[in-house]
């Protein structure tokens, strides 16, 4: 089986287009590993068309959000008629674009969320199934890996107001933290604040030298009239657990147990009051801590790699 593989927007303009490749080599790393018949091209939404009619797959996948107005949809779907080309879409924004998947899924063969609570909404006559997002392979964490860095806890990502209510409350309790990521406020000193994006390598260096690395959802809806909340966790807990690192999932649903065993493989916490007791607990737990790091990453290497989610995708596509 041929699969083509894209984003909704342009390269440049694409903070996940490094997600993309991970995405692609887990449909290398499958057939490599299963002698799965799969061969797989990533190609830019600009060039889409045309390898659609060059390289004739027998399925294409559409991987981001549907908010852009300029996919060019009905360019894609008559290229995939005319080759006979199932067009798939997996959905990374649910249900923060919800709306927009909803006025235009009726173009695809079959829809992808990863969120749960999501695939309630959509029509009961698409071909929907849920798939959350997964870790890159990535090695064994090293014993005595982590630093000696003043830092409690790490935090990476965009202060949307959910996770400034955390942080605000988190920094006056633990301010021992490092945060990164642009836009945030400057909180006074011990905690180090750096207005920057950093590259995802050095993002999972920084999972496996620290402490703790804080789990944070957040709430930005662009196009979600229905206000649904969401219930799968993001890409960054599948990532952290991938790189060894040990986390502190704050605010998680319940549907957080489907992926990773509470107090086993992650800490979690409800509430703030529960999240500074967590992090007292690991500060004088360094040894029980470097254990459920590693039981994390045995897990995301028996279930949540970007190759499991390839097969589950493969299996789907014999089915339609």
């Amino acid at each position: 089986m041929r699969l083509l593989i894209s984003g909704t927007c342009p390269a440049a303009l694409n903070s996940n287009y490094g997600l993309l490749r991970e995405i692609t080599r887990g449909f290398e790393q499958l057939a490599a590993a299963n002698g799965a018949a799969v061969e797989v091209r990533l190609v830019s939404l600009e060039a889409l068309p045309a390898a659609i009619g060059h390289w004739r797959p027998a399925a294409t996948l559409l991987v981001g959000g549907l908010a852009l107005d300029t996919i060019p949809l009905p360019l894609v779907r008559h290229g995939c008629d005319q080759v006979r080309s199932r067009l798939v879409f997996w959905s990374l924004e649910d249900p923060y674009e919800l709306d927009c998947v909803l006025r235009q899924g009726h173009w695809f063969d079959l829809l992808l969320t990863s969120d749960a609570a999501s695939r309630c909404f959509y029509p009961g006559d698409w071909t929907v199934q849920h798939l959350p997002l997964a870790s890159a392979d990535r090695p064994a964490p090293e014993p005595g890996q982590q630093l000696n860095h003043p830092a409690r806890w790490l935090f990476c990502g965009v202060p949307f107001s959910s996770r400034l209510q955390w942080l605000d409350g988190l920094v006056q309790a633990c301010p021992e933290g490092l945060l990164i990521g642009p836009d945030w406020p400057d909180y006074p000193a011990p905690t180090r604040v750096r207005h920057q994006r950093i590259a995802p390598a050095v993002l999972q260096g920084l999972y496996a030298a620290l402490p703790l690395t804080l789990y944070l959802g957040r709430d930005l809806n662009l196009a979600n009239a229905a206000g649904v909340m969401p219930s799968t966790p993001g890409p960054r807990l599948f990532e952290c657990a991938g790189a060894g690192g040990r986390q502190l999932v704050c605010g998680a649903g319940l549907e957080l147990e489907r992926y990773y065993e509470p107090q086993q493989e992650v800490l979690v916490a409800a509430t703030l009051e529960e999240a500074l007791e967590q992090l007292a607990w690991a500060a004088a737990h360094p040894e029980v801590l470097a254990a459920l790091g590693q039981r994390a990453w045995r897990r995301t290497q028996a279930e949540h790699l970007y190759r499991h989610r390839a097969g589950r995708l493969l299996s789907w596509l014999r089915e339609l």
